[in-house]
């Protein structure tokens, strides 16, 4: 009776541990094909992609306009370094403003070797390090500052005095400029530039036939600013029309006409408007 018992009791064990494993073997198996589904459905992966997108298309345009405020900063930089050099060297040269293209042979190093002249990154090379200052960061050409031409960057000789700038921290003889394609446009802050068409000028409405045939001039490089270099030595960013261009023939503090210097043609008569930035007065 009593080994009756152990049989039974022995079998109900066994029972027990057999139906332990089986739903042992039942969560385990279910625990593995939930491992195996552990990735990402296709719905899942698409919407994750979805979300970097989205994401993307935020943070790109805030990190495009960081890097060129970046590049408008080193612009800046380089033309205050430049409007230093042409102070000093005035002060080394009696008093002398650096021509935009000085009659002579360069000298051994120079950026653009000639036998014939010089231009003003060559002439003012000893004030700089590197051929980095004299362009704009924002061109791929190489150039993209330029010198204003013909009032206060002369041709070949007879430069102008420094001391002969009558407003120094109001005349602009450096600034961000390029080709400009809409030329008849009469709002400088519309005028558009070229691609990669920059030169180491701009020119002045004095640059008579030129002005227009070749329109080298100041342009909004910069959030809708132009980077320009002062007489004073300083630098700072503006829109293009405060410089006055589009004030050209002008009108004098007595209401005559004004024309400018006559130094640069006929039509020149020694009178000027307090709104051109870019002339000697």
């Amino acid at each position: 009776m009593s080994g009756t018992s152990n049989r039974r009791s022995t079998k109900i064990d066994t029972n027990r541990k057999r139906s332990g494993s089986k739903q042992n073997m039942k969560q385990y198996s279910t625990h593995d094909r939930a491992a195996l589904r552990g990735g990402f459905t296709l719905i899942e992966l698409l919407v994750v992609i979805a979300i970097i997108a989205i994401l993307a298309s935020m943070l790109l345009p805030a990190l495009s306009k960081a890097k060129e405020r970046a590049r408008g900063a080193q612009c800046l930089s380089n033309l205050h370094q430049i409007s230093l050099a042409t102070v000093l060297y005035a002060n080394d040269n009696r008093d002398v403003m650096v021509l935009l293209y000085m009659n002579g042979q360069t000298p051994p190093g120079a950026w653009w070797p000639s036998s014939d002249g010089m231009w003003w990154p060559d002439t003012l090379r000893p004030y700089f390090h590197t051929t980095n200052v004299i362009a704009c960061p924002s061109v791929h050409s190489g150039f993209g500052i330029g010198m204003n031409h013909p009032d206060i960057g002369g041709w070949r000789e007879n430069p102008e005095k420094l001391t002969r700038i009558r407003k120094p921290s109001e005349t602009v003889p450096f600034a961000d400029s390029g080709l400009i394609a809409n030329s008849t446009e009469r709002n400088p802050d519309l005028w558009v530039e070229k691609k990669d068409l920059q030169s180491f000028y701009y020119r002045t409405p004095r640059n008579e036939g030129y002005y227009t045939d070749d329109p080298q001039r100041p342009v909004n490089r910069h959030n809708q600013r132009s980077n320009a270099g002062f007489a004073d030595g300083h630098a700072a960013a503006l829109r293009v029309s405060l410089l006055g261009l589009q004030f050209y023939p002008g009108v004098d503090p007595a209401g005559r006409p004004a024309y400018g210097n006559p130094k640069w043609g006929d039509s020149g008569n020694n009178r000027y408007d307090v709104r051109w930035m870019w002339d000697l007065e």
